[in-house]
């Protein structure tokens, strides 16, 4: 498994676990405990993020590039 994967899956792990929270905190909205878990969680993922796109490029198309043709450099996802 590449760094760059094991980043993506680090990231989809502490969205899951951000999703989850949220559901709990639907139906608990009084636990703090589970509040400041969620902040934790989005600490972790901004950090994420940001590490993957320090060295990968965007996640999201609403990112800008700098270039318009520079997505072409990207890796395919069949690559």
């Amino acid at each position: 498994m590449t760094e760059r994967e094991k980043l993506l899956n680090q990231l989809g792990a502490v969205r899951f676990a951000m999703l989850d929270l949220h559901l709990y905190l639907d139906s608990h909205p009084g636990d703090c405990n589970a509040a400041s878990k969620l902040e934790e969680y989005r600490k972790m993922a901004a950090a994420l993020v940001a590490k993957y796109e320090s060295a990968y490029g965007p996640l999201n198309q609403s990112q800008q590039y700098t270039s318009r043709w520079a997505w072409i450099s990207e890796p395919w996802p069949w690559d």
